[in-house]
């Protein structure tokens, strides 16, 4: 840094980092090269009698003066801006729409969860006796009104099923896919960046032309020049207006592979699952990963009784939907699928099995109790009271002393 007072201005002196100093670098558009005036302006709301330090900042948009290229700079401008967004993106304002960024907590979907109800971000609170069960709740409308929690959302079993879901779509197959996909897009990209150099040149062209025709007029045919500087500058006003939609349709370009891309993805996907599950791999480097393929993950656990539907938004555009069952406080409230559990209980009684078997059957029917796990001789037995089943082994083992009797 160079102090502008002291004992020896104007002279370089090295010192520590601090996270000012750091925090202003990266958001000064010097550091990429540029010129800029009108970053802050006064905010006459805030500012008190006699004082002009009442500034607020300005949108990038809306700066004043902004010449790109002014000077040799240590990043270019498009740098620059991905770093902005990448700053912005990694505060902690889930009401703003802001992931914030990856943290050190188990919780995968930090940062992307959001509320199926109401559409806002989700925070993540950590429950159990060692606070090791993270949980999604949406708090936007106890934040705002002091209402009840919109809904929460167990994180476990959701963080499992994305997990088992991103790694299914990078495995090596679906990554020969998505590279053929990819290959055929960067042939279309191609012809249409044929197509656009083909416009670009014909409106530049006929600008010239206008330009050369307004040349040789002469100046006392006054009527005959405003015409045709009229016409150049339709001329020129549409070179800009194609230029734009040119930058702005390159922004949106995809991304063109080369072939040591397409080497390194298959390496990666051969390679993702052991780094995934290493216990070298912090959460926040699962975190990160998962961003890079998934932009956010809707969640509801009100849409369909005794599920949490899950909607994953890809980073590509697409979406996949599944489904999972959540633990429930009642079964006759919560329990989705209770009067099908009901129904198969009692065939299964009715045909003279006994509780054990019942329950081995209904774990290879893939029926889960109302907190996902596998049913047992115990959890049947909690089971058949609430369910209003006639049939228990208790009954029948009454009945057949009965009969004895």
């Amino acid at each position: 840094m160079r102090p502008l007072r002291g004992p020896a201005p104007q002279e370089l002196v090295w010192r520590d980092a601090t996270i000012a100093h750091v925090h202003h670098i990266l958001h000064n558009p010097a550091y990429a090269g540029a010129y800029v005036y009108g970053r802050r302006r006064i905010n006459a709301v805030r500012q008190g009698p006699g004082s002009h330090r009442a500034t607020s900042k300005v949108a990038i948009d809306d700066w004043e003066v902004c010449i790109k290229d002014a000077h040799p700079g240590y990043i270019n401008w498009e740098e620059f801006m991905a770093n902005q967004r990448r700053l912005a993106d990694n505060t902690n304002q889930y009401e703003a729409g802001h992931r914030g960024a990856p943290r050190k907590g188990i919780a995968l979907l930090q940062g992307l969860a959001v509320c199926g109800q109401c559409g806002r971000r989700m925070t993540v609170r950590y429950s159990g006796p060692d606070s090791a069960c993270p949980v999604y709740c949406c708090l936007a409308d106890r934040n705002q009104t002091g209402s009840s929690l919109c809904q929460e959302v167990r994180a476990p079993a959701v963080d499992e099923l994305v997990a088992q879901t991103l790694l299914k779509a990078l495995e090596p197959d679906q990554i020969a896919i998505a590279i053929a996909a990819l290959d055929e897009i960067a042939e279309e990209t191609r012809s249409l960046e044929k197509q656009w150099a083909l416009r670009r040149e014909r409106a530049r062209y006929d600008a010239e032309r206008a330009r050369r025709q307004y040349d040789t007029v002469e100046p006392e045919n006054r009527l005959v020049a405003r015409t045709l500087e009229k016409a150049w500058e339709d001329k020129l006003r549409l070179v800009g207006e194609i230029e734009q939609e040119y930058r702005r349709w390159k922004d949106r370009e995809p991304l063109v592979l080369q072939a040591q891309d397409h080497a390194a993805l298959q390496e990666l996907a051969e390679n993702l699952p052991a780094i995934w599950h290493s216990e070298t791999t912090q959460p926040e480097d699962r975190k990160r990963i998962l961003r890079f393929i998934v932009q956010e993950v809707v969640l509801d656990q009100k849409k369909i009784r005794g599920q949490v539907a899950i909607k994953i938004l890809w980073q590509t555009g697409a979406t996949s939907e599944h489904q999972i069952q959540r633990r429930v406080q009642s079964y006759d409230r919560d329990y989705g699928e209770l009067e099908l559990v009901r129904e198969r209980i009692t065939q299964l009684n009715a045909a003279g099995d006994m509780d054990r078997q019942i329950a081995k059957i209904l774990n290879e029917e893939g029926v889960r109790s109302s907190r996902g796990k596998l049913f047992s001789y115990e959890k049947h037995l909690a089971l058949t009271p609430p369910l209003g089943n006639p049939h228990s082994q208790d009954q029948r083992r009454r009945s057949q002393s009965a009969a004895l009797a």
